[in-house]
């Protein structure tokens, strides 16, 4: 009844931060895949609900009672990243902190067992922690750059007129913008969490998901430069307003390459190789 009550205040004290998160945050600085972390977490509690029962019946007391301080340390760092966050308006940090009280929480109540069970869980919880925007310009730029200049010259290797001036493309006459969402982050960091997701609940061994998960960068960067060429070419046959609607709705095109980009490096890993 007390470890209920203790998860009832964590949840009390954590509700602002999602609230506030939920409502603009994640939408301000176009990192609006976090919406799906937190299902995608509770996904994982009900998936490894069976395996916490099974660790905390076997737990060794003399276990749990070393693990209590260090539970209780962790706990404590928690709690004060979020007053400080909190105090100090650092939406980051106090997001953060639930990674630190979450962790510190289970392995005072619950022993090591159970805390190394829900390592990988928790730690899914920092793709909730909004960056500051000074970070996510300084990694979205260079790819906005390279994006324009990669797109430059694969379509002047097919003969397409196209020029470029920064980040302005023109072609045959017609200017295409690499604004920040053709970048491509968005995308990377949302297949990059799909991805954790996805090689946490199969089946392979631990080298294999490694791979996957590794993988993940350079298909989601494949399949933006695919969808920027494809605009830039949808912009040059049919004029720049066909290539705006193209845009709003080519972001099928990076999921549709890196799912099958996954699938058939996953099919080579698990391929037996013939006697």
């Amino acid at each position: 009844m007390i470890q209920w009550l203790v998860w009832v205040l964590v949840g009390a004290l954590y509700s602002p931060v999602v609230y506030q998160l939920y409502k603009a945050r994640w939408e301000a600085i176009d990192y609006t895949h976090a919406y799906f972390i937190l299902p995608v977490f509770f996904a994982f509690l009900i998936f490894k609900r069976k395996r916490v029962r099974n660790v905390s019946i076997i737990r060794s007391p003399t276990a749990v009672g070393n693990s209590s301080l260090l539970g209780i340390a962790i706990l404590i760092l928690g709690l004060f990243m979020f007053i400080f966050g909190w105090k100090r308006d650092y939406l980051m940090i106090t997001t953060a902190s639930m990674i630190p009280v979450l962790f510190g929480l289970i392995l005072y109540l619950y022993g090591p067992a159970t805390a190394k069970v829900m390592a990988f869980p928790i730690l899914y919880l920092l793709l909730l922690v909004p960056p500051p925007l000074g970070i996510l310009d300084s990694i979205t730029m260079p790819m906005r750059y390279g994006i324009s200049i990669a797109t430059q010259h694969l379509l002047m290797a097919f003969s397409i007129p196209i020029t470029r001036a920064g980040l302005m493309l023109t072609v045959g006459g017609h200017e295409v913008y690499m604004g920040a969402p053709c970048s491509g982050f968005r995308s990377l960091i949302t297949m990059f969490s799909l991805a954790l997701a996805y090689v946490y609940f199969i089946n392979t061994r631990l080298r294999n998901k490694i791979i996957l998960v590794v993988s993940v960068v350079p298909l989601a960067l494949l399949g933006n430069l695919i969808r920027v060429m494809g605009m830039c070419l949808v912009t040059y046959k049919f004029g720049e307003e066909t290539g705006h609607k193209f845009h709003d709705t080519s972001g099928l095109v990076i999921f549709v390459v890196l799912i099958l980009g996954l699938l058939g490096i996953e099919s080579l890993l698990e391929k037996k190789p013939k006697k």
